[in-house]
């Protein structure tokens, strides 16, 4: 018989709503998601623990339990002005560095930039995604919307750069930067097999510290008329690059 739940005290609903802050989830490891295509992703990758579904959605999942919400309730676990109905609450599940090109994002701030370079990183084949510890973080509302489950697919870490950048230099990647004081586009670069790219805060680029760590820098060429592109555009556009070039 299938669990209902129709007031929003319910304690398995205030604690779904935990889930939603990032202090609940790095103590318990998990996290929570709306929309059908995102849980389908999820239950594909063996990382949901409950799933929550309006009446509407009951028979959607087969061989799955679920639990049945009201509308009520769906409305309080979303975000959005009109609930998707269907949640889960998924395991945080730590992925094994990748044997691929690694994106490196230093102090990253909006979770519409995350979500972008997130999904242009998946697309162009930088699997590993290394953010520092101020870069806002991946299981933010927004940047789940963003991703759609790519990141069920990569690598993604948040730690010390300047530490986690020498040992990538030590494991043979070629450390690129982007620096507006460098006139230098993708293509002025031999391929290389392993390549970490790194990106900075939206308003003030990549800090000194992790700057100087660089071994090649880059910059786009755009017209004149412009001064710079925000940084989802740009990283976007250099992992493509990277892309055909290798």
């Amino acid at each position: 018989m299938i669990e209902k739940i129709t007031s929003v005290k319910n304690s398995l609903i205030l604690k779904a709503l935990e889930y939603k802050t990032k202090k609940s989830q790095l103590e318990d490891k998990k996290y929570l998601i709306e929309g059908l295509n995102i849980v389908n992703e999820a239950i594909k990758n063996n990382v949901v623990d409950k799933i929550f579904v309006t009446k509407k959605f009951v028979n959607t999942f087969q061989n799955i339990d679920v639990i049945e919400i009201s509308d009520n309730v769906a409305q309080k676990l979303s975000d959005l002005k009109n609930s998707q109905e269907v949640f889960a609450i998924c395991n945080i599940v730590k992925k094994d560095f990748l044997d691929s090109n690694v994106l490196i994002l230093d102090d990253v701030q909006d979770p519409g930039n995350l979500g972008t370079l997130i999904r242009s990183a998946f697309a162009f084949g930088f699997n590993n995604i290394i953010c520092s510890e101020s870069t806002v973080f991946l299981f933010n509302s927004k940047v789940l919307r963003a991703i759609q489950g790519n990141h069920f697919d990569l690598n993604i870490e948040y730690c010390d750069l300047e530490k986690r950048i020498v040992e990538l230099k030590n494991e043979g990647y070629t450390i690129i930067s982007t620096n507006l004081k460098e006139k230098n586009s993708i293509f002025d670069f031999e391929s290389h097999d392993k390549i970490a790219l790194i990106l900075g805060n939206e308003g003030n680029g990549v800090s000194e510290r992790v700057q100087k760590l660089a071994q090649k820098n880059v910059i786009l060429k755009t017209s004149e008329k412009i001064d710079s592109l925000n940084v989802a555009i740009a990283g976007s556009i250099i992992m493509h690059d990277i892309f055909n070039v290798k």
